[in-house]
């Protein structure tokens, strides 16, 4: 049976896409490729219009096509992908898998050009799948853990499966199907946790779960609350098939919890230190609380060049009360003063606007992050996700009807009575604007980190005051 796994184009219609190699889909063919015809598809890196993804499609003739999906904010560019397949390919079965189907599966259910929903991780459930789709056999769909379709215009859901622990029992993505240099030489812009200092660079993640409780964070709906990790020398043994085929100088992880496992951690930097002195790395997100003198000296001397710390707010009682992070905040202010004296890049992310907040308790979170110093800091609105105990917060307060009103990443869509989502918005852009660049060198440092030039930081300073953060949103309504 012929499969395609594809990465839909995400910006088709005319939302900003990343540049990312499709880690998941290169996964999940290593997992299935013994007993199926599996082809990776990414229409998204080269930006291919519809025409072109239906030409490849026609000239393939798959007998299944996976989509995968990354969040809610791309739902209807999932939906769009999966009625231009089937009207192209009309006995194609369609499946979806990813973040989508795991935290809103009710929702995408209801999509009826994708014929079976994956949910939770995939590298089981979708070989068991494929197997029922190739034997045409319902009964042993039906039975399959982690599946969703509708039968007979009724919704079956079935429980979602155990998640898996073993995880150096899985293979090492297989990235045959693409032109993995194209990737690993693609400098992002405006994406300082993606932009690699040397290339070609690699992603991978090496640990699953979030142990954490944060009431906005959807990450433990989708890869569960216990934190399961490959082993360091896994891990290790990744990077040396990425050098010895890639060639690669630099690796992201893109773990929620890298550092979960003090040891485990150490013994991959020092791995890093000892087999690859030339290489460099980073994480997309570090916890705070897991930083101490020790670790970042390990961290430096393995080549880390940054460290993005989500400290998510400046006043004690939001961390503990409303966002429950455990986060203390004088530590934080040290930790972040001894990696910039050690030379470690430090950006840091904030979350404002959570119900409950008080006006001068978002101040205090603009006031804090201008006294951390550091070389750049992030402001986010508060957006509640579905399945996440943010979204049943705001449903219970009335101040969201259903987990339909999910708005973008940086709209105000909470109203209370502290503040409104607009003054949230205008707040955001011109806070964000006023502490990073209070200094003028601060333009050629924060270039630096977003792979761009001065000009281009100026021009989106800026478009960030003019639209209040929401360039993206705005051009959508002006097209209209």
């Amino acid at each position: 049976m012929k499969v395609i796994l594809m990465q839909p184009n995400f910006s088709l219609l005319g939302r900003r896409s990343w540049k990312l190699i499709p880690y998941g889909l290169c996964l999940l063919k290593a997992c299935c490729r013994d007993e199926f015809d599996v082809t990776v598809y990414d229409p998204n890196f080269d930006n291919e219009s519809e025409k072109e993804i239906k030409k490849r499609l026609l000239k393939s003739k798959p007998d299944v096509v996976g989509i995968t999906s990354f969040s809610t904010e791309y739902i209807e560019e999932i939906y769009y992908h999966a009625r231009f397949i089937k009207e192209t390919l009309p006995n194609v079965k369609i499946i979806l898998g990813g973040a989508l189907p795991t935290v809103w599966v009710e929702k995408v259910i209801t999509c009826t050009d994708i014929d079976y929903f994956v949910m939770g991780e995939g590298e089981i459930v979708l070989k068991e799948l494929l197997r029922g789709i190739s034997a045409c056999d319902e009964k042993h769909i039906a039975s399959i853990k982690g599946i969703a379709f509708r039968s007979h215009n009724h919704n079956i859901i079935n429980e979602r499966p155990g998640f898996i622990d073993n995880l150096d029992a899985l293979p090492f993505p297989d990235y045959s199907d693409l032109d993995f240099m194209k990737y690993g030489n693609f400098k992002h812009k405006f994406a300082h946790t993606l932009l690699a200092r040397q290339i070609p660079y690699a992603l991978t993640i090496t640990s699953r779960g979030c142990p954490m409780q944060c009431t906005f964070c959807a990450a433990s709906t989708v890869s569960g609350k216990k934190v399961r990790l490959r082993s360091a020398e896994n891990v290790l043994t990744e990077i040396a098939y990425l050098r010895n085929l890639y060639g690669i100088r630099e690796v992201i992880f893109l773990d929620d919890h890298f550092l979960f496992n003090r040891q485990r951690a150490l013994d991959i930097m020092h791995g890093i230190s000892e087999r690859y002195p030339d290489m460099t790395w980073k994480c997309v997100n570090v916890a705070v609380f897991s930083l101490d003198n020790q670790i970042l000296e390990a961290m430096l001397e393995s080549g880390c060049n940054q460290i993005t710390l989500s400290i998510e707010s400046g006043d004690n009682d939001v961390l503990k009360r409303l966002i429950k992070k455990p986060v203390n905040l004088k530590k934080a202010k040290q930790i972040a003063d001894m990696a910039k004296a050690m030379g470690i890049e430090v950006i840091s992310n904030f979350v404002i606007g959570t119900p409950g907040e008080t006006w001068e308790q978002i101040r205090n979170t603009f006031k804090y992050a201008e006294d951390l110093n550091i070389d750049m800091v992030n402001f986010h609105i508060a957006t509640p996700l579905p399945k996440t105990e943010l979204m049943k917060i705001c449903i219970a307060h009335g101040l969201l009807k259903s987990e339909e009103d999910v708005a973008g990443y940086t709209l105000g869509n909470i109203t209370t009575s502290e503040f409104t989502g607009i003054e949230l918005q205008i707040l955001r852009a011109f806070e964000w604007d006023r502490i990073n660049f209070s200094l003028p060198e601060k333009s050629r440092i924060i270039a630096k980190i977003e792979g761009v030039s001065e000009s281009e930081v100026n021009e989106w300073r800026k478009q960030t005051r003019g639209h209040l953060g929401n360039t993206h949103e705005t051009t959508k309504k002006e097209k209209k």
